[in-house]
């Protein structure tokens, strides 16, 4: 099984330096144009089903990079729930591990049901960073080691236990 991650297009709130956890924020002309880059860029791979998170930033770039093929929402792979962000407390919102413990169930649902299949992920840095932490064995610890950069994608050879990436962060041009 072959998967490609990918991070959504710039939304306004990624061009101010923001986060916005589950805030669902559309992507802007930037995402658009990088969405469109990465949908050149995987017209000569094969892909036998796309996944994305069901916020809107990240499903709208899949849809873009679909070129009219189904988009499966997949709502585990959303990103970290910050709830109630007030200064530096995060009321009613989401522990780490449970939002890692989430991403990574979800990643491990789209395995279990496309072995030997090729497949596209449209998520959001945080949810990638743990995916990333999830299939290398580096575990939650390692959770700032990954950076997910807009218009790039990832791609990872898995295999039972064995895991093994072709590319962190290739550029779609």
């Amino acid at each position: 099984m072959k998967i490609y991650f990918v991070r959504h297009g710039e939304t306004d709130m990624n061009a101010r330096n923001m986060f916005y956890g589950w805030y669902d924020a559309d992507i802007n002309e930037k995402g658009i144009a990088q969405a469109e880059e990465l949908r050149a860029a995987f017209e000569t791979i094969h892909i036998d089903a796309i996944y994305s998170s069901d916020l809107k930033r990240a499903y709208h770039t899949a849809e873009i990079i679909a070129n009219g093929r189904e988009v499966q929402p997949v709502p585990e792979i959303r990103e970290l729930y910050y709830g109630d962000w007030v200064d530096r407390r995060m009321p009613n919102g989401e522990a780490f591990m449970e939002f890692y413990d989430r991403v990574t169930r979800g990643l491990e649902q789209i395995i279990k049901e496309n072995k030997s299949k090729h497949v596209l992920i449209v998520s959001h840095n945080g949810a990638l960073s743990a995916m990333h932490c999830h299939l290398t064995g580096a575990g939650p610890k390692a959770f700032w080691r990954f950076n997910s950069k807009q218009g790039h994608y990832s791609a990872v050879w898995v295999s039972g236990e064995k895991r093994t990436y072709d590319c962190m962060n290739y550029p779609a041009v």
